[in-house]
């Protein structure tokens, strides 16, 4: 029965496109250096000069603000020239279809643990924004310094980027290396601030970006959610996890919900009433009496793929990256392909998985007691992507 579930998990592992990441842990890798750069930049040239660039860099559609494009197999290079040469100045280097390793033994389709791996790594929780947080900030005796961040969307980064700022004769050069990360994975890296006669920062403009980094340093607005490969190593759904994204679920009322919600007030047949809630981005809906008052959250559903549930959870996301946030692995798959993920249903806390292959669609369901109530976690997945988001309490 466990060859069924490794089976079915792998599928959808595939399917998504993506890896299930586990906590990072601090590196001891030394910060990217300008120096590492133009050792890239010559094992690259080396390639290039034998052999022709694919297209022709006089057109005038090969000039952008980078410089000259020659596009060779190995990489894309922004030359000041139409013509390469073992002393052409080349400002930029981008890969997008080279295989194997390019960089520090990252290259595409590096998975993204073991890209934040290859560099320091001093915040490995990633505490930040929800757009962006620093990796490592190391100063330098001459004013310049060393760096790295991500920048994200939530839950998803989208790049990170590794710098070396220098103190070049009067200003300060930014060498960076930077990964496009799409679902986990590096799509893309290009490297900036090759030419050492390119353009430089001020002292003021270095000294900004420095304070910048320093800033963001100290904030703790949001953090990457743990997750595992080893789902034993988690925690089960919780009452800490009923507060996301700035709701806090159990003490819920009508007048504390988001905007302006459209409220209906609707009778129940059973002697209670209920109160529907549309808001921007969500429906909620309250047990109340007849006059709309004594309201009691009954469920939350979000319907906006910016709002976050419990763990980050949200509409887009992929079932391999959600299964990976919640503890699992405590039972194995019964013959209806429902796998047990932790407890026992009707005994809270519990956790269930269930895989239906002939619709695409699986779901994760998980329970806890809250406040005297049982809260349960819905989510639903068509063709291995995050649909429905419900909360829900039963009293």
């Amino acid at each position: 029965m466990k060859k069924i579930l490794c089976l079915v998990l792998a599928l959808a592992l595939c399917a998504a496109g993506t890896a299930i990441a586990e906590t990072i842990t601090s590196g001891s890798a030394d910060p990217l250096t300008a120096g590492e750069l133009a050792e890239l930049l010559e094992i690259v040239r080396a390639e290039a000069l034998a052999a022709e660039p694919l297209n022709n860099p006089g057109e005038e559609s090969g000039e952008s603000e980078d410089g000259t494009l020659l596009r060779y197999e190995i990489a894309r290079l922004y030359a000041e020239g139409a013509a390469l040469a073992a002393d052409t100045p080349v400002n930029a280097l981008v890969f997008e279809d080279s295989e194997g390793p390019i960089f520090r033994g990252t290259g595409i389709d590096t998975m993204l643990q073991d890209l934040l791996a290859a560099y320091p790594l001093d915040n490995p929780e990633l505490f930040g924004t929800r757009e962006e947080a620093v990796l490592y900030l190391r100063d330098k005796a001459d004013g310049g310094f060393f760096y790295g961040r991500v920048l994200r969307d939530g839950q998803r980064i989208t790049a990170v980027e590794y710098g070396d700022i220098l103190k070049e004769d009067a200003g300060f050069r930014r060498a960076a290396v930077t990964y496009t990360v799409l679902s986990g994975l590096v799509t893309s890296i290009r490297a900036d601030g090759l030419n050492p006669a390119g353009e430089k920062l001020d002292a003021a403009a270095a000294e900004e970006l420095r304070m910048e980094l320093q800033e963001l340093t100290g904030r703790e607005d949001y953090r990457q959610v743990r997750t595992s490969r080893e789902g034993l190593e988690l925690t089960p759904f919780g009452e800490e996890d009923l507060v996301f994204d700035g709701i806090d679920y159990l003490a819920l009322e009508p007048s504390g919900l988001p905007g302006t919600p459209e409220r209906q007030l609707m009778d129940n047949e059973d002697g209670t009433w209920l109160m529907a809630c549309d808001g921007d981005g969500y429906e909620a809906v309250f047990r109340c009496d007849a006059q709309g008052e004594n309201a009691r959250i009954l469920s939350f559903t979000l319907l906006d793929d910016e709002r976050e549930g419990p763990r980050c959870v949200r509409l887009g996301d992929s079932f391999s990256d959600d299964y990976a946030r919640f503890r699992s692995g405590e039972y194995e798959m019964d013959e209806d392909l429902t796998e047990v993920l932790y407890g026992e249903e009707g005994k809270a806390p519990w956790g269930f998985a269930s895989y239906d292959s002939t619709a695409g669609e699986m779901s994760l369901r998980y329970a806890c007691e809250a406040g005297g109530t049982l809260v349960e976690l819905i989510l639903k997945y068509t063709d291995n992507i995050l649909t429905e988001i419900i909360i829900q309490t039963e009293y």
